[in-house]
């Protein structure tokens, strides 16, 4: 989607969070869905330095869920023109049940040594931390809720994951499949979405969880939705300039939010 955006015209950043894509830790804070310091920094950076510029933001899975949340904190307030989110996992409760059924375990325990692979890149960062830190819990975690029982409910202020999960939970969201096993479809609130007319829902039946491969760049190209995504973005970047406003796109969001359904691919 980075270069498609840059092929059109746009000015593009890249936000990895804390340990993601090789960006360094540096304090005893790790991401999580309930930590929105870093993406409000972000984005003041870059309003400051494009102060004429609209803003718009993209965000996959729990990438999908902060991104979802910050606009929720902001409220009116957002500086952001438009938003597009990604296979949100939308109610993190719903997700972590779905998560320890059947073959989503496989999701389950490559996400939970992926995180302890990071931890233990910055582990010296959390010696001697005092609270109920479970160090050896997160460091060994065998899944995503270990180490969030271990670590992260614990430096987020929450007295259990379960707390944490249900505290740290999105409401809306634009896009993801049916099938996803990571953000389940029946954690949708669909009528929290219907009845926003700032907000469009798109589900499609089949797709995983970021795997929608098809079109002329599959197998090993960009997913048929990075184009749809940038035209939708073109679309709300056309209005905002007329309108310098949202109104248009709140129009046309209310008219599309209408009978919702699954979108067949």
């Amino acid at each position: 989607m980075l270069t498609k955006a840059k092929c059109k015209g746009w000015r593009v950043v890249v936000f990895n969070s804390r340990g993601c894509g090789y960006s360094p830790v540096t304090t005893p804070q790790f991401y999580s869905a309930s930590f929105l310091g870093d993406t409000c920094e972000v984005v003041q950076h870059v309003g400051a330095r494009y102060p004429e510029a609209n803003l718009y933001a993209v965000g996959w899975s729990l990438g999908a869920n902060i991104l979802v949340r910050y606009l929720g904190q902001e409220s009116h307030n957002c500086p952001l023109s438009g938003s597009v989110s990604l296979c949100n996992p939308f109610n993190l409760v719903i997700a972590d049940e779905d998560f320890h059924k059947g073959f989503n375990n496989v999701y389950d325990k490559a996400l939970a040594r992926a995180l302890c692979k990071i931890f233990q890149k910055h582990a010296l960062l959390f010696e001697d931390m005092e609270g109920e830190f479970n160090i050896p819990l997160a460091a060994n975690a065998k899944s995503v809720r270990d180490f969030d029982e271990g670590l992260t409910r614990v430096s987020s202020g929450f007295k259990s994951v379960d707390e944490y999960y249900s505290n740290s939970s999105s409401s809306d969201s634009i896009k993801l499949a049916a099938n996803d096993p990571i953000a389940p479809c029946r954690a949708i609130p669909r009528e929290d979405i219907k009845e926003n007319p700032n907000c469009m829902l798109i589900v499609t039946p089949k797709g995983g969880h970021l795997r929608w491969v098809a079109g002329a760049e599959a197998p090993l190209g960009s997913p048929w939705t990075d184009p749809v995504v940038m035209n939708f973005l073109e679309h709300l970047e056309r209005c905002a300039s007329k309108t310098a406003g949202f109104s248009c796109d709140s129009e046309a969001a209310q008219h599309s939010s209408e009978g919702l359904r699954p979108m067949d691919v």
